[in-house]
């Protein structure tokens, strides 16, 4: 659930709020996930170019890497028990694991790169959405309870939906 917040041309003045479930921002969203996915395929294609070079470059030439030679290359991606289970000798890591553990590393490094922090939302989008709009002089109270209303209504329809999907994969 989104809460927004308009204020009047002074800045401090709150004139109405939007309330708005995942339905609504769908289309932003979407918008945002198109800009970004260039970045995230960018960013595939990188990692998977690593080789066994790249490796001893990175981490040295070994017949085997310690657990933490692995720790020091993915930091605190996984727990203790996840570096146990992706040893793929009695005590280590080959060095083809440890490439695949290389293009991770890679790979969670150019997806954070590809973050979009605090996404402007276009007034226009809002616009769209304006019949929507709580005005505050309804009062807190209302206001909260016109929240919830929304809140359990966007709920209710999305439980709604999945069981019609569930219904329907049923019957077939």
């Amino acid at each position: 659930m989104w809460v927004v917040g308009f204020y009047g041309s002074d800045g401090s003045t709150l004139e109405s709020l939007l309330a708005l479930g995942p339905d609504d921002m769908e289309p932003w969203i979407a918008r945002i996930e198109r800009y970004m996915a260039p970045d995230f395929m960018i960013g595939e294609q990188i990692a998977a170019k690593l080789q066994m070079d790249d490796l001893h470059v990175i981490c040295g030439e070994k017949d085997a890497y310690a657990l933490e030679d692995a720790q020091a290359l993915y930091k605190r991606q996984w727990s203790p028990d996840q570096y146990s289970a992706e040893m793929d000798l009695p005590d280590g890591y080959s060095p083809k694991r440890m490439l695949e553990i290389l293009r991770l590393r890679a790979r969670y490094l150019l997806d954070r790169g590809s973050t979009l922090n605090n996404p402007h939302i276009p007034k226009s989008f809002f616009a769209t959405l304006a019949n929507m709009s709580v005005p505050v002089s309804v009062g807190a109270d209302e206001l909260r309870h016109r929240i919830r209303r929304t809140i359990r209504q966007t709920a209710l329809a999305s439980t709604k939906l999945r069981q019609l999907a569930a219904t329907y994969a049923t019957g077939l």
